[in-house]
């Protein structure tokens, strides 16, 4: 039994042993390689490869983590912490947004196109005064501010608001709209989106036949950099930080609760009631609740505002951006190719764009004991 016991305390050492060395192994033995082909020619770390030739990376040593940067557009190593792109790298900067609507577009006495875009920025040289900002707390004060910027002509239409009239009825066809804000950069740049600005009754109120208030779509709305290098950076609008102002928002949650002693009916609320965000005066929804923003696929530049039935009033509603950064950026990204619990012996990707690109593969060995890190460049001519 002892002898036993003396047995199993040398094994059990031996094996901790061993697991201590293996928790803090370093990287020095491992190693990239590619393997060469009829229309891959390798010299050490260079590579000429034909354009949709798969090239295959030879993963040599064990790695814990390997993450790969291909080089090309979004996928550089050396952009990896980069969040705002340098002034002098950009040829062209572009607010874009694709606007439809969902609903009839009527004219004359019954006129129901709601929607306007607007911009303002800040420029002493050219008197032009940018928007103060918003409080976010204080929303009699804020709808006011915004409504009077716009009273006395201080917000700048992104396109004149008859180019809104007769919107497409889907995405496809949808009215791609561009501003040109190059010449705004560092200039405190604000984006404002209105339904009904002008706070325009239903028609019916004027004795016209009752009308709808559409429902719109912004799809990929974005600011487009055009880089030196033939790059593009999106930043998409959920990075706009855009505040929601849901205009009469009292009046219209107390008309939509049912009271049989003042034979109070309801209104376009009434059956939506249990979607209402908390905070009505700036809250956003993610179902369809008549005049309010959806913002649920703002990440990607998609926002919609749900339209109005024609037998209910029309309603009022602002999203107004923090000041914009136009030379932010999303840093590029690598493609996790490696963890813990996979073996990798090779790796396989494809170049199918002309060009000279850097591939850059980052090894890691890390746990609770042991942090070690490696990179190794490869460069790859693709013809």
């Amino acid at each position: 039994m002892k002898t036993y016991s003396i047995y199993t305390i040398l094994i059990s050492a031996l094996v901790m042993t061993s697991c201590n060395k293996e928790m803090t192994k370093g990287l020095e033995d491992v190693s990239v390689s590619v393997t060469p082909g009829a229309n891959v020619t390798v010299d050490g770390l260079t590579v000429t490869v034909n354009r949709g030739e798969p090239v295959v990376f030879n993963i040599n040593g064990e790695p814990d983590f390997v993450t790969f940067y291909s080089g090309e557009t979004g996928h550089q190593y050396t952009y990896k912490d980069r969040y705002e792109t340098q002034v002098e790298d950009i040829l062209s900067s572009k607010l874009k947004f694709n606007i439809y609507q969902e609903g009839a577009s009527y004219s004359d006495e019954r006129y129901n196109n709601t929607i306007d875009v607007f911009y303002t920025f800040t420029d002493v040289a050219l008197g032009q005064e940018g928007f103060p900002g918003l409080s976010k707390t204080d929303f009699n004060a804020d709808s006011t501010l915004v409504a009077d910027f716009y009273k006395n002509g201080k917000w700048i239409p992104v396109r004149d608001h008859t180019d809104y009239d007769n919107l497409a009825l889907n995405v496809v066809e949808a009215l791609k709209v561009e501003l040109d804000v190059k010449n705004m950069i560092g200039k405190n740049l604000v984006v404002a989106v209105a339904y009904n600005a002008d706070e325009r009754k239903n028609p019916s109120t004027a004795g016209a036949s009752a009308t709808n208030q559409p429902k719109y779509y912004f799809d990929s709305m974005c600011i487009e950099n055009a880089l030196r290098n033939n790059s593009v950076t999106t930043q998409y609008a959920g990075n706009f930080m855009f505040t929601a102002l849901n205009f009469n928002h009292n009046y219209l949650y107390e008309k939509s609760i049912k009271n049989e002693e003042t034979d109070e009916k309801g209104n376009d609320w009434t059956s939506v009631s249990t979607y209402l965000p908390e905070n009505l005066a700036y809250g956003t929804v993610t179902a369809n609740v008549p005049g309010l923003w959806n913002m649920s696929s703002v990440a990607n530049g998609g926002f919609f505002i749900q339209g109005t039935g024609s037998t209910y009033e029309w309603k009022t509603a602002w999203l107004v951006s923090d000041p914009i950064n136009i030379l932010a950026c999303e840093p590029d990204k690598g493609e996790s190719v490696k963890n813990l619990s996979q073996d990798l012996p090779t790796y396989t990707y494809t170049y199918n764009n002309v060009g000279t690109y850097k591939a850059t593969f980052v090894l890691n060995n890390v746990n609770y004991k042991h942090d070690a890190n490696k990179i190794i460049n490869v460069v790859i001519n693709v013809k």
